[in-house]
């Protein structure tokens, strides 16, 4: 079995914490445990990152939707 070692846990850690801010909040408890458990969210901080990724994804799905409208197509039968 493998040994974990400290340098393992802090190579493991970082690789998690990479590209994201550290961020202190006063959120409503009642709202965020709600939050997380109708996002399925296995942590609070997965429930944050969910929502927020959910406040974005219609733009994302609108600059998908304009870039699609720019290709010609052609059938291909």
């Amino acid at each position: 079995m493998p040994v974990k070692t400290k340098a393992a846990s802090a190579s493991r850690t970082r690789s998690l914490r990479e590209g994201k801010v550290r961020k202190e909040f006063w959120l409503n408890p009642s709202l965020l445990q709600r939050a997380q458990k109708d996002l399925g969210a296995a942590t609070e901080r997965e429930a944050v990152e969910m929502a927020l990724s959910l406040v974005t994804f219609p733009r994302e799905l609108r600059n998908g939707v304009r870039a699609l409208r720019k290709l010609k197509l052609a059938r291909i039968d």
